[in-house]
């Protein structure tokens, strides 16, 4: 197995890997999946910036006597920016997520292939297809 792997560069081709579709649906998925995590590192780097900011804007200092500053309540723009933002985020990642599982769920089979369904149950399986329904499969294909 070790030989294979370093054969093939690190990776089995044996296994399923997320960054090396095989497929269309495969290679649609991966690049959503590159989009998500996009807006995922974008959040991530928002949020460690304003917190970097705010540690070093807002640190005690040697001056403070200690008292609390004016208390402020409530800003309906701060409040309507973290309400709308978050929403508009998964606005954007549902339509996203939304728009590939369409293309793969409606992609139309290659000329010349056959749809096979297979079905696995606990101790057994059946594969079928259009001409030949239900057929046992034994245990060693499994």
């Amino acid at each position: 197995m070790a030989r294979v792997a370093f054969a093939t560069g690190g990776v089995d081709p044996a296994t399923p890997n997320i960054f090396s579709p095989a497929s269309t649906p495969a290679d649609s998925i991966y690049h959503l999946s590159l989009f998500v995590l996009a807006i995922c590192l974008a959040i991530f780097l928002v949020v460690f910036v304003l917190l970097v900011y705010a540690l070093a804007k807002f640190h005690r200092r040697p001056d403070d006597d200690g008292r609390e500053p004016a208390q402020i309540y409530g800003s309906n723009q701060m409040e309507l920016a973290w309400t709308v933002i978050p929403v508009l985020i998964v606005v954007v990642l549902f339509l996203a997520t939304a728009r590939v599982i369409h293309a793969v769920e409606d992609a139309r089979f290659p000329p010349g292939t056959t749809e096979i369904t297979a079905v696995g149950h606990q101790f057994t399986s059946c594969i079928s297809r259009s001409a030949i329904p239900r057929i046992p499969l034994p245990r060693t294909l499994l």
